[in-house]
């Protein structure tokens, strides 16, 4: 058992504004060297972009800083110039052109076979009618390709277009346990896709190679309900057997695949690998030969803020309903995640806890916590003091404001949960947001790692194809 690698990561779901939040964060960990210690990193949505961009590089767990900056800056580049849906992927560019000018010339032929039909030109509306239901057959069988079209757009954008399988990154050299949470829809509990096994409760663990594509791993993982369709995956492709089920009074059924979604629906701040490690083993004893040791330290990477204001719901028709499901589910993954961050603040700082470690929240400035630690407000001089006002000097020396973090605060938590392009300038943002904030905590915390000099030009060279 390794007992230096004791740090776990969990990356949040938020869509391309985890991602970018997720990698400042991961860029974070190798530059105070805590790769080095991190034994797994877990992730949800967006979040599991980050994972798997990490897991595709130089071992997360021994790279260096240049390594990795080498390696997740094209990945950055597309997050912020061309996006996996509604901006420049090829892979879905086009598709979407075809399928929404195929809805939306199929529902005027519907009208308009109404209108010629009206007109008593019978054989005329019935051609245009027939052409009209045509075209959205088409449009609704390439909607239905949406999930798969979104795989491949995140296989040639960030996964380098190599069409890894998960036996791919299993025969990878890699220090680290990467871990990829979905929802498995039958069963109501978390499915896991790492780059050493597959897991989930109820139908048990497996440690073969499979075949299954990474990036339809990482595609399910941020499958969110609504936008795309369920991932279904046979049970024998992932080296687990099929599962037989009997109600009472019922025949019995046989379940052969699982059908997964999106892992935020179930724990949308990740921890819940970590979190869960020792009764999973339990359950699950290969599960040691895989990971070696639950990890003591868990760094909580958030990029779910919430709403910070009221947001206006249209007052009738179809944008109220599609509107309506949307907020639904919204409340449903903030109310959860509040949830799960109060029973981890509890975790982290009752006396006696097995598990400590700090939660690196979105909606965070990087000066609130020094400052709630300094001597200036405690009145005091500890080791937590003494490293809280060295991280105000830092941050001032940096050429940083309180002020002005509060200003890039509101507009990174405020990013919406897209997976189209997010901009260059709010890419570097968020890149920076999530740098700056898990150095200063990890510091100011539990004395981990150092303050170093930062290159602020640095976030924004990575995010762009244009020099800083």
């Amino acid at each position: 058992m390794d007992e230096t690698r004791d740090l776990g990561i969990a990356l949040s779901g938020g869509g391309h504004r985890a991602t970018a939040f997720a990698l400042g964060s991961l860029l974070a960990v190798v530059d105070a060297d805590l790769n080095r210690n991190t034994i797994s990193v877990s992730s949800v949505s967006g979040g599991s972009i980050a994972n798997a961009i990490a897991m595709t590089g130089p071992d997360f767990g021994q790279a260096t800083a240049s390594q990795f900056e080498e390696h997740i800056r094209p990945a950055l580049v597309a997050v912020a110039e061309r996006g996996l849906l509604l901006g420049g992927a090829p892979a879905t560019r086009w598709y979407l052109r075809f399928t929404l000018g195929a809805a939306a010339l199929g529902l005027v032929a519907l009208v308009a076979s109404f209108v010629v039909a009206v007109l008593d030109f019978t054989v005329a509306a019935l051609i245009v009618l027939v052409i009209g239901v045509v075209l959205l057959v088409i449009a609704w069988v390439l909607l239905r390709q949406r999930s798969a079209r979104v795989s491949a757009a995140i296989d040639d954008e960030l996964l380098g277009g190599r069409r890894r399988t998960m036996a791919d990154v299993a025969n990878m050299d890699s220090s680290v346990h990467h871990v990829m949470c979905t929802t498995e829809l039958q069963s109501g509990e978390p499915f896991y896709f790492t780059n050493r096994c597959v897991w989930n409760y109820r139908f048990g663990g497996s440690t073969s190679a499979n075949g299954v594509h990474l990036a339809d791993a990482v595609q399910a993982s941020a499958c969110v309900p609504g936008a795309f369709n369920p991932r279904r995956i046979r049970l024998a492709d992932v080296g687990l057997s099929n599962l037989t089920i009997q109600a009472p009074g019922q025949p019995s059924k046989v379940i052969e695949h699982v059908v997964l979604d999106d892992g935020g629906t179930y724990d949308n701040m990740a921890d819940e690998w970590e979190y869960g490690f020792d009764n999973r083993v339990e359950n699950f004893a290969e599960l040691r030969s895989v990971q070696s040791q639950r990890a003591g330290y868990l760094v909580v990477v958030n990029a779910s803020a919430g709403w910070n204001t009221p947001q206006p719901i249209g007052n009738s028709g179809l944008a109220l309903e599609i509107a309506g499901l949307m907020r639904a589910q919204g409340v449903q993954y903030d109310v959860s995640t509040a949830h799960r961050r109060r029973a981890l603040y509890s975790k982290f700082t009752e006396t006696g806890s097995q598990v400590h470690g700090v939660i690196i929240q979105i909606s965070d400035n990087p000066y609130r916590l020094p400052q709630l630690f300094s001597s200036a407000n405690n009145g005091r001089i500890d080791d937590r003091t003494r490293r809280a006002d060295e991280a105000i000097k830092f941050l001032d020396d940096q050429g940083y404001t309180s002020a002005g973090w509060d200003d890039v605060v509101g507009r990174t938590r405020s990013v919406g949960t897209t997976l189209a392009p997010l901009g260059v300038e709010p890419t570097a943002e968020l890149l920076e947001h999530g740098y700056v904030l898990t150095a200063v905590l990890l510091y100011v915390i539990d004395g981990k790692g150092t303050l170093s000099t930062i290159d602020r030009t640095r976030f924004r060279a990575l995010c762009s194809t244009r020099a800083a």
